[in-house]
């Protein structure tokens, strides 16, 4: 039987007990123990401060605001511990009214370290919180992500008989979720009395927060089931897991819903909308609800710039972002960056990604971030520059990250480029030894060449560590369900229809000029062995399922969660064509649209 949220919380019992599991003698709370800290900061601050409690105690009686003023000054300027005192200073006029009214003040303006002091105060001081406390400070600690602090604040508010409330449910359910204790946020979700839209919203954020798309969905389903109306916020967050999952069918049947129900198109659930319709292929849908809000934000605009970039059509990113500066006076931020620099880079702009890259700084003030670096390796790397992508990796402000340096051997695979990969190598194995990727790329740069020494030197070492790779995952949605595959060594029980079905297509295809590409498969095998274990590819696997479940015609959409290899990308670009079918395959980096033999990415990826 499912443990109750009191059994599993233990909570303290008394007050005492609560104000020490409240206490932080570490950074970044220095909260003293002592009641009566001193006042350590300059001569200046600490005249003031003098001044303001001259004039509180000499007008009479002390005005909460003045009394909220001179705790926030003191804080500002001395820091929690020696802001402690006041509390005692000013015990008969400090009440859960003043404390609960800081404490919010605080946590509107994402001052969160100093909602949490109040709230510690309070306890010291004898100011017993009550239910306007609560969803307050929970908000603080979800932002600073104390899951300690909250479950001890739980343990408060079990005591004091609070948590049937459903706003102080749906509070703990929110912090948890943004804590990563997901499972804890579902147990206080399912034993709540009584739960509003508000309360289920929260739970569709935990899931999404922790990357569970799937459990958002039936998290939905449940909601429908349950009577609760849904409203914007609620469309917002399963449309985000719609965008994840690459459920097309799903977030189509959103989109319906919502206008049916005559929910607003506001620039949260428009914005949301055109993601998901670019995360699952379909940017024409997206461009529609775009030119259909008239109210738009930057945000807007990203994913509008971003969903052409990774659909491969870097033109109408760069289109767009002209227009959004030239006509809409939009100012881009970082993340616009981004998605030109993603266009670029899948387009093989190389002068514009230049271009785009300096004027970033020069001309908008914008510093670089790691991410647009990365791009730029990626730019420069792909299109052969492989010397101009180390000298702008030796001449950044910060220190490279693995996925830099993994750019660039990736680069180096393509171009076959072993002395500068080698040397890659070498800076990835020292900052990530543990990443199976690392070892996979350098092996198949050796085997390009028939290095096979150095291939088997390569496994030999992920052998000795127990480096495992990450096994390629790919899924399709069929009649509103999404199905996963995962790549197997051989036949699997329960799939004779799907690995028939494959067979079948390996000869068709081979009639028509498909060759199987052999060359990153393990080297110890015959070249017959080769071509079967490149058949249990998940994205093979998901392909022929699409195939014998889905009427003729329809478009084969399938996401995979690591870059498609060659073979697959040229049974894919083969297959559209014997098949007469449209396929899209959405992988790690960005989208491939398969149509009559060729892919919308020209070959380039």
């Amino acid at each position: 039987m499912k443990r109750s949220v009191k059994s599993f919380l233990q909570a303290p019992s008394n007050l005492s007990q609560w104000t020490c599991a409240l206490s932080f003698s570490e950074n970044p709370l220095q909260i003293a123990e002592s009641k009566h800290s001193h006042l350590t900061k300059s001569s200046s601050n600490r005249a003031n401060m003098d001044q303001m409690l001259r004039q509180m105690i000499n007008n009479e009686p002390i005005d909460h605001f003045n009394l909220m003023k001179l705790i926030d000054f003191s804080v500002s300027s001395h820091g929690f511990a020696a802001s402690a005192h006041l509390f005692t200073q000013f015990d008969g006029f400090i009440d859960s009214n003043l404390c609960n009214s800081m404490i919010k003040c605080y946590t509107d303006s994402n001052k969160h370290l100093h909602s949490v002091f109040v709230y510690t105060q309070m306890w010291r001081n004898g100011i017993f919180p009550d239910s306007s406390t609560f969803p307050t400070v929970l908000k603080s600690v979800a932002q600073l992500c104390r899951q300690e602090l909250g479950k001890a604040i739980h343990c408060c508010i079990i005591q004091m008989g609070l948590d049937s409330n459903v706003y102080i449910s749906t509070a703990l359910v929110n912090m948890y979720g943004l804590c990563s204790s997901v499972n804890d946020a579902r147990q206080v979700f399912d034993e709540m009395p009584e739960r509003n839209v508000v309360s289920w919203n929260a739970l569709i954020t935990s899931y999404n927060h922790n990357r569970m798309f799937r459990e958002v969905m039936d998290v939905f389903r449940e909601m429908q089931i349950a009577g609760a109306k849904p409203v914007e916020v609620t469309m917002v967050g399963v449309l985000m897991a719609c965008a994840h999952l690459g459920a097309l069918n799903q977030g189509r049947w959103i989109d319906e819903y919502m206008d049916q129900n005559r929910l607003r198109l506001n620039v949260f659930v428009g914005t949301a909308l055109i993601d998901m319709y670019a995360k699952c292929g379909v940017v024409d849908d997206a461009e529609k609800i775009f030119k259909a809000m008239r109210v738009k934000n930057i945000y807007t605009w990203n994913v509008l710039i971003s969903g052409y970039a990774m659909n491969g059509r870097g033109e109408s990113a760069l289109k767009a972002f002209s227009r959004m500066i030239m006509m809409e006076k939009f100012k881009p931020d970082e993340v616009t960056f981004l998605g030109v620099l993603c266009a670029c880079c899948h387009q093989g702009l190389v002068n514009e990604g230049r271009m785009y890259f300096t004027s970033m700084k020069d001309k908008f003030g914008l510093r670089p971030r790691i991410e647009h670096y990365g791009c730029m390796v990626d730019l420069l790397g792909r299109a052969g520059f492989l010397h101009e992508a180390l000298q702008l990796i030796q001449s950044m402000s910060m220190k490279p990250d693995p996925i830099i340096w993994r750019e660039l051997l990736g680069a180096c695979r393509i171009h076959g480029n072993i002395q500068l990969g080698e040397f890659v190598k070498e800076k990835l194995l020292e900052l990530e030894p543990n990443n199976g990727e690392n070892y996979l790329l350098l092996a198949n740069l050796y085997a390009q060449h028939r290095r096979w020494d150095k291939v088997e030197k390569v496994r030999e070492m992920m052998d000795h560590r127990r480096i495992q790779k990450v096994p390629g995952c790919s899924s399709i949605e069929i009649d509103h369900m999404v199905y996963e595959f995962v790549v197997t060594n051989g036949m699997k029980p329960g799939f004779e229809d799907i690995y028939e079905l494959l067979a079948d297509m390996n000869k068709k295809l081979k009639l028509a000029g498909y060759v199987a590409d052999t060359g990153m498969a393990s080297y110890d095998i015959e070249e017959e062995e080769k071509e079967d274990s490149l058949m249990y590819h998940s994205e093979k696997l998901a392909l022929a399922f699409g195939l014998l479940k889905s009427p003729s015609g329809l478009t084969l959409r399938i996401v995979k969660n690591l870059r498609i290899c060659q073979d697959c990308h040229g049974f894919f670009k083969v297959v559209s064509k014997v098949y007469e079918r449209d396929i899209s395959v959405r992988d790690r980096n960005r989208f491939h649209h398969f149509v009559g033999g060729v892919c919308s990415c020209n070959d380039y990826w």
